[in-house]
């Protein structure tokens, strides 16, 4: 019993030092118990009373609550209000208003639940007191901050979508229509700039841009919606005024002959902001295409270039059996070819175009008539999304016109969020029919797909080897740093090897490396196999530049006709060491 009381001890005195007051009250016969409650409250000066209905009124209307929380206080503490709460809910009920300590006003919490003797006939509740003030202005102000970042761009400090919306609906609720301009105005070459010089300086372009917009408009509302769009309201201001305003600031940006941004501006009197938006929307598309026929280099920005560009050599590497290869477009119904060798084709059949046109022509024009039907549904852009909702690719053997036997393969390579496939790759190759061969044809072309995508996805780097001439030249280079790009473009391969060596790993580690990865040494391995790997450590200090600590070389037979390349990969491997340690241990 001891051992209790010296922890109900404890627990009161940490009661007391967190509370302004603790009180047991009788809503039934209007009474109170004092557990806690400072000494100066127990006198006239705070209207202290026997009768708890008559303290607590007396304390707010005595000036020791805030003059703007009073109201609120006395309908909370109406023991009528309170009794009827409690009669039918066993929930705390909370109240939190400003009361005077030590002559100043700071936030507390009043809250009353029942006590553990309380019945309909004996209304007994506890109340407790509680200053919150400190981590109640601190929630205020962070909740401040987040009203400030819903409605405003971090970056440029401009209104932000929702910001943008919450006018549109504010107009809209208004009975009389409103004078409504609107400039929408879409950046030229931001991608460009990220890809090139990157995102700090894109950024820099991005508040460059939002102050010229700033200033010459800086009586209307300005607005960011998204990366590098950007919206200017007018409200209430006349059709020859907005429209002035609008035209200059176009001609501004035309100074320097190249604009920073493609723009369209309407205006009309009603109250749907959307709809003066659209039509905004739509003149600055106009004066968009008008740029890009200006300008055609940025219609794709530079990586998005080369990232094309180095898909189509790595396609051309892997696929020289490939009679056809195109990449199709589900959702757009479109396609577009990377390479046709196949002679059974018409000549002149163009690059791109809508794809279940091509599927229907070419069905009719080439394929047996016992293998039409077949092949035209297997190609279907109505099958092929619901086949590869569970499936990675399908092929499909058929017999042309003229006897021969090909196969056509169709590979997923974008899906939306049910599985469908968004894009896939298609390929096509004539077959010996027999079943040995036809499956060892199919196992190689599996593989170079997979190859193809594994090189995209996964990879580092990814360079050819000629073996006529045993030089090195980089197909793709994703995140290596330019210092070892260098290397590895267009050099001797054993130059290569050793450079590498001698630059980024230990020197006793370099010897092991570059007897693995000797030319000759690889060439051995794959006469046996189509792939090999050699393994290498960074050394430490190299290891920020890098950017891993282990990198793994894969080698590859090209598959070509000839076979007189070999594809070379990189790939980092910390991850997978590091896992592999974990597992170890």
């Amino acid at each position: 019993m001891a051992d209790t009381n010296y922890y109900m001890e404890d627990a009161m005195r940490i009661l007391a030092e967190t509370y302004h007051k603790i009180l047991k009250i009788n809503l039934t016969t209007d009474t109170h118990i004092n557990i806690k409650v400072y000494q100066d409250e127990q006198d006239d000066s705070h209207g202290y009373s026997p009768k708890i209905s008559e303290w607590l009124r007396n304390f707010a209307i005595s000036g020791q609550v805030y003059e703007k929380d009073v109201e609120q206080y006395l309908l909370f503490t109406n023991l009528q209000t309170i009794g009827a709460h409690f009669e039918h809910s066993d929930e705390c009920i909370r109240l939190r208003y400003r009361r005077r300590t030590n002559d100043i006003f700071r936030w507390v919490i009043m809250e009353l639940l029942k006590a553990s003797d309380y019945t309909p006939e004996n209304q007994t509740l506890m109340l407790y007191i509680r200053d919150i003030h400190d981590s109640y202005i601190h929630e205020f102000e962070e909740q401040k901050e987040l009203e400030y970042l819903s409605r405003f761009d971090t970056l440029t400090g401009l209104k932000n979508l929702y910001s943008y919306r919450s006018m549109c609906d504010m107009v809209a609720s208004e009975s009389s229509p409103r004078p409504i301009g609107v400039l929408f105005s879409d950046m030229n070459g931001l991608k460009i700039i990220n890809d090139t010089m990157g995102h700090d300086k894109g950024n820099e372009f991005i508040c460059s841009y939002s102050s010229m917009l700033c200033d010459h408009f800086n009586n209307y509302d300005t607005f960011r919606i998204s990366g590098d769009e950007f919206l200017v309201i007018s409200i209430d201001d006349g059709e020859e005024e907005f429209l002035q305003k609008a035209r200059a600031f176009k001609r501004l940006l035309e100074v320097d002959g190249l604009p920073r941004a493609s723009v369209g501006f309407a205006w009309k009197t009603g109250n749907r902001i959307e709809q003066v938006t659209v039509e905004a929307e739509t003149l600055m598309y106009s004066d968009k295409q008008t740029f890009y026929e200006a300008h055609p280099e940025y219609r794709h920005s530079v990586l998005e270039q080369n990232y094309h560009d180095e898909m189509a050599s790595l396609i051309n590497i892997l696929t020289d059996s490939y009679e056809v290869l195109l990449l199709a477009d589900l959702d757009k119904d479109s396609y577009h070819i990377i390479k046709q060798n196949s002679t059974s084709i018409k000549a002149g059949e163009p690059v791109n175009g809508i794809y279940s046109r091509r599927n229907d022509n070419f069905c009719n024009d080439y394929i047996s008539e016992d293998f039409r039907e077949l092949r035209r549904k297997v190609g279907s852009i109505t099958n092929l999304k619901e086949q590869m909702r569970t499936e990675n690719h399908i092929i499909c053997d058929y017999r042309l016109k003229n006897g021969q036997w090909r196969e056509s393969a169709f590979w997923k390579t974008d899906s939306d969020v049910e599985g469908r496939p968004t894009r896939i790759i298609y390929y096509s190759q004539g077959i010996d029919h027999s079943m040995t061969e036809r499956l060892s044809q199919r196992r190689k072309a599996e593989k170079n797909l997979e190859l193809m995508a594994g090189l995209n996805e996964v990879y580092r780097s990814v360079s050819l080897i000629n073996l006529d001439n045993e030089r090195l030249y980089l197909q793709k280079n994703n995140t290596l740093p330019d210092c070892v790009s260098e290397l590895m473009n267009d050099v001797p391969y054993e130059t290569m090897i050793s450079q590498f060596a001698q630059k980024f790993l230990d020197e006793k580690d370099a010897a092991a490396f570059i007897q693995d990865a000797a030319l000759i040494q690889i060439r051995k391995e794959l006469q046996h196999k189509k792939s090999c790997r050699v393994l290498c450590r960074i050394k430490s200090e190299m290891q920020s530049v890098v950017g891993a600590k282990y990198e793994k070389f894969s080698y590859c037979r090209s598959g070509g006709k000839n076979n007189h390349s070999i594809v070379m990969a990189t790939r980092d491997i910390t991850d997978v060491v590091e896992w592999g340690r974990t597992i170890a241990q």
